[in-house]
C-alpha cells in the first residue's frame, strides 16, 4: 500500500557509493542484467558458453571500450544468458575520444555508452527487435588486489554455477531466437 502523496513517484535506490568520484583511477567491477533478465545473450552447455548474435555484439562493443574511451583498460569479462560481468580499470589518463570534452568520463558514462551502442545493433539485428537492458548496473569498487584476484576467479567461474546463479532464470523451454 502506498502512503504519501499520489503525485509523488517512489524514489530509485541509489547504487552508487555517495560521495564517491567515479572518474576516479580504479578498478571496477560491474554486472550489467537485461531488462526482465530475458536470456538473449546465450545458452550454457556443458559449462560453456555458446554466445547469440546479441551475445556476439555485447563481446564486441566491450572490446571496443578502449578505443572508444582512451584510457580505459578492459579486465576480465564474461557473457552468461542474460547478464554480464566485467572489470572495468580508469586510469588517470582516461578521456573522451576526441577533442570535444575536457571532463574525464565516470564509470555510468562508459557503461551508458556501452549499453547504448550494443543496444543500437542488437535490435538491428533479425530477433532481437525487442531487446533491452536493465536500467543502471551493479559496481563494486575493488580495494585491493585480492579482492581483484577472487573477482578474476568469480567471473571465470561464473559458467560452471550458471544453474546455481541468482540471475539464472529457467528458460530451458525458449530458443534464443524465439525471444
Amino acid at each position: 500500500m502506498f502512503h504519501g502523496d499520489m503525485n509523488q513517484m517512489p524514489q530509485r535506490k541509489h547504487l552508487r557509493l555517495a560521495g564517491y568520484n567515479y572518474s576516479s583511477p580504479g578498478y571496477y567491477f560491474v554486472t550489467i542484467c537485461t531488462g526482465k533478465r530475458v536470456e538473449w545473450f546465450a545458452d550454457i552447455h556443458a559449462n560453456k558458453v555458446c554466445l547469440s548474435a546479441a551475445g556476439e555484439i555485447v563481446q564486441s562493443q566491450w572490446n571496443f571500450l578502449p578505443t572508444r574511451f582512451p584510457g580505459l583498460k578492459i579486465d576480465q569479462f564474461v557473457i552468461m544468458p542474460n547478464h554480464v560481468h566485467g572489470i572495468i580499470v580508469l586510469t588517470e589518463h582516461l578521456r573522451y575520444r576526441g577533442p570535444t570534452k575536457n571532463l574525464k568520463p565516470t564509470l555510468s558514462n562508459v557503461l551508458d555508452a556501452y549499453k547504448g551502442a550494443a543496444t543500437y545493433f542488437i535490435r538491428r539485428t533479425p530477433g532481437f527487435e525487442a531487446f533491452g537492458w536493465q536500467i543502471s548496473f551493479y559496481d563494486i569498487i575493488v580495494p585491493n588486489a585480492l579482492v581483484l584476484q577472487r573477482i578474476r576467479r568469480y567471473i571465470v567461474r561464473n559458467p560452471e554455477r550458471w544453474i546455481s546463479d541468482r540471475f539464472y532464470v529457467n528458460n530451458a523451454t525458449k530458443n534464443v531466437n524465439e525471444r
